[in-house]
């Protein structure tokens, strides 16, 4: 697993999300601790199942901002 390239945030859904899954916290108690809707969380356990740690780290991570300004404006 890539745990060491989580950010605290990542890292802490994860910890949630184990809870989740052994049965120790409910879908709306695992909501209320991520701040997200019951069927947010229902997704983030359910990639989780299927792809692990891995499926909650960042898509966007190292990819240029959509906000950035063009590197001819820039020069």
């Amino acid at each position: 697993m890539t745990l060491h390239f989580m950010s605290d945030k990542e890292l802490s859904r994860l910890e949630i999300l184990r809870d989740l899954s052994s049965g120790r916290l409910t879908t709306p108690a695992a909501a209320e601790l991520l701040g997200l809707e019951r069927r947010q969380v229902q997704r983030l356990a359910k990639a989780y199942q299927e792809h692990g740690a891995t499926a909650l780290i960042s898509k966007k991570r190292g990819r240029p901002s959509n906000r950035q300004m063009p590197t001819g404006l820039k020069d």
